[in-house]
């Protein structure tokens, strides 16, 4: 049996939404959809201020715009992200400085931060990989009482909830990426969630050529209408795929008989998205389990992205500073699909292989 990590979000109201945004003949990043896209997103997430943008890099980039980081500053990052993390903070001459993580959790450890802090310092940026919670609001604490802009890349926690509040409710500027593989997906795009009115100030005229006025400083990264039109009528469907994610990850979970696999430890106040289920592995050899996994038909994000602490890759080994706790992290686990797509005899099968590691 093959399994499928591609899920692709389909709703009846998408050809009409399209529909009525084409029958507008206003397709651009300044079409009145647009407003209506991230009003509604403002309001699902609780948030002041939303932007839609044309992608989860483009929403890095204006956040860390918005935060003031320019060449020659320093970015404080976990060396657990993606390389989509990173790449917008070396883009802009900025650079990132790999933080160490907490034991089993891709939340940043308050201590090594510490460590890591100087007048270079201009933004401490949180992953929750998988949409994993992290303890924001620890973090945030922190972050504040060093009067530093905490900005969460949340590209993978659509929904990820701690203490009952969506993630991006603890960040000081928060970003997600509405990819085609992601909870809320328009092919491309993905927008940011502020209650700065500063930062949504300066991200606004980021976005639009810096106001068009010759004096500030901006790109385009407006999202276009018709992909705006999906995002409206996809957000009425985010805590239907959220129960039916929880509903099968706890279904495998609760089913796994193996001493040797159990879920990553979820820190306390946390609510997962999952985007993926993550499971943790206490064998002599990780990867020749997860393999075996992935020869069975089960597929897991680790192989398919090679994964491993970012600066273990060619292209930011300059940035290297050892991060004990992240290397053993990502040594140690897997990921498992848990999409809405996926049927009874799929998730009997997963739980059959999981329990056949030895």
């Amino acid at each position: 049996m093959k399994i499928s990590d591609k899920y692709t979000f389909l709703c009846d109201n998408d050809l009409s939404n399209v529909k009525k945004v084409i029958e507008t003949k206003k397709f651009s990043g300044t079409s009145e959809v647009i407003g209506e896209y991230e009003n509604k997103l403002a309001s699902f997430f609780d948030s002041k201020y939303a932007i839609a943008l044309s992608s989860g890099t483009a929403a890095i980039q204006t956040a860390l715009f918005a935060a003031g980081v320019g060449n020659g500053d320093e970015v404080i990052i976990s060396s657990t992200c993606p390389s989509m993390s990173i790449f917008p903070i070396i883009f802009i001459g900025a650079r990132p400085v790999f933080c160490d993580t907490s034991v089993d959790s891709f939340g940043l450890k308050i201590e090594e931060i510490e460590k890591n802090i100087n007048v270079k310092t201009r933004a401490i940026m949180e992953i929750p990989m998988w949409g994993y919670p992290t303890d924001v609001i620890k973090l945030n604490a922190f972050t504040k009482s060093k009067n530093i802009p905490l900005i969460l890349d949340l590209a993978q926690a659509h929904g990820t909830k701690f203490n009952g509040k969506y993630l991006s409710s603890y960040g000081d500027i928060s970003c997600f990426s509405t990819h085609d593989r992601k909870i809320i997906a328009t092919g491309e795009g993905g927008f940011v969630l502020t209650n700065n009115e500063e930062y949504h100030k300066k991200a606004i005229g980021f976005i639009q050529f810096g106001n068009m006025n010759g004096v500030d400083f901006g790109l385009n990264y407006k999202l276009g209408a018709l992909q705006a039109g999906l995002g409206i009528s996809r957000i009425d469907f985010i805590k239907k795929q959220l129960e039916v994610r929880q509903k099968n990850a706890n279904y495998i979970v609760s089913n796994i008989k193996s001493k040797f696999v159990e879920e990553l430890k979820i820190v306390n106040g946390g609510d997962p998205n999952y985007y993926s289920l993550i499971l943790k592995l206490n064998f002599g050899n990780n990867v020749e389990k997860i393999k075996s996994l992935e020869d069975s038909g089960i597929p897991s994000d680790v192989i398919r992205y090679n994964y491993k602490v970012l600066y273990e890759y060619p292209a930011f080994r300059r940035f290297k500073r050892v991060c004990p706790n992240s290397e053993k992290l990502v040594k140690n686990i897997t990921t498992i699909p848990v999409h809405p797509a996926l049927v009874k005899q799929e998730l009997e099968y997963i739980i059959e292989n999981i329990n056949n590691l030895s």
